[in-house]
């Protein structure tokens, strides 16, 4: 055999090239990347949407606590006999009165004038700021 000639044996068990290499290595990687950012992004998306279910759950309980309780003239807050917000969270109220005289919905009250209409905004927070809900509801004299 003369030295520098190669047969088609030694061709077969030449290996890869450095830029055979770097191409499979590139690709794999943008693969992978792609793969690990829809997971992260799925994780993300459904921790939010756990998080806003329980917010809802927690709005259902508080509504329903606040909807039983015994209408007060010009009350400032109604006590949600049965409701504690959960881990996480935090319940707030606004009430504001009915005026019939301006036909809206306003901030102050007197006792003699109260109308015997309510609107009582309920909201249910979570403290890290990723779900808030919200729902008013009325609450006549009986």
């Amino acid at each position: 055999m003369i030295r520098g000639l190669r047969t088609r044996s030694e061709d077969r068990d030449a290996g890869l090239t450095l830029v055979e290499v770097l191409l499979a290595v590139a690709i794999l990687g943008i693969g992978v990347t792609a793969i690990v950012g829809g997971m992260m992004t799925s994780i993300k998306s459904s921790d939010m949407e756990r998080r806003a279910a329980d917010g809802q759950t927690a709005m259902r309980a508080y509504a329903e606590a606040v909807a039983g309780a015994t209408y007060a003239a010009c009350a400032s807050s109604y006590t949600a006999t049965g409701f504690t917000a959960p881990a996480g969270f935090s319940a707030s109220m606004t009430v504001t009165y009915w005026n019939a005289s301006t036909s809206s919905f306003g901030s102050s009250c007197t006792v003699p004038t109260d109308s015997g209409l309510q609107k009582v905004a309920l909201t249910v927070a979570a403290t890290d700021g990723r779900a808030t809900e919200t729902l008013s509801i009325a609450k006549r004299k009986p």
